[in-house]
């Protein structure tokens, strides 16, 4: 399954980015790290093979874009209801509390490291 392979380009990634001092090296290896990811997805959403495995492949990506916001809620939703009920759930209530805000904030970030992204590419 490519699932893995694209975990493996995320650590290749990290420990790139650990090894590396220039900064230009750095976001140039980051940026062909960033791109092979994409190939792969791309290869991944494009390839034809029977059709309930494209079927099942392109759903599995649309769910996951899907579930994070709606798990992340319900989390979110959960722990303002045992705020409610006065039960306190130690240290993981704050996970709750704050599922659906740090998503925002995460798919926030996407964006910008996404535009950034393609200002870097409108200049190079």
């Amino acid at each position: 399954m490519p699932f893995p392979f694209l975990a493996a380009i995320g650590a290749i990634g990290k420990i790139g980015e650990k090894l590396i001092v220039d900064k230009d090296k750095k976001v140039e290896f980051a940026y062909k790290a960033q791109e092979l990811a994409f190939k792969s997805m791309e290869v991944m959403l494009t390839t034809k093979t029977t059709p309930w495995v494209d079927a099942t492949v392109k759903i599995l990506y649309a769910l996951k874009a899907f579930f994070r916001p709606v798990v992340g809620g319900l989390m979110t939703a959960f722990g303002a209801w045992m705020h409610y009920k006065g039960q306190d759930l130690g240290a993981i209530h704050a996970i709750f509390d704050g599922a659906f805000p740090a998503w925002g904030v995460s798919r926030y970030a996407e964006k910008v490291k996404k535009k950034d992204k393609e200002e870097y590419d409108e200049w190079s």
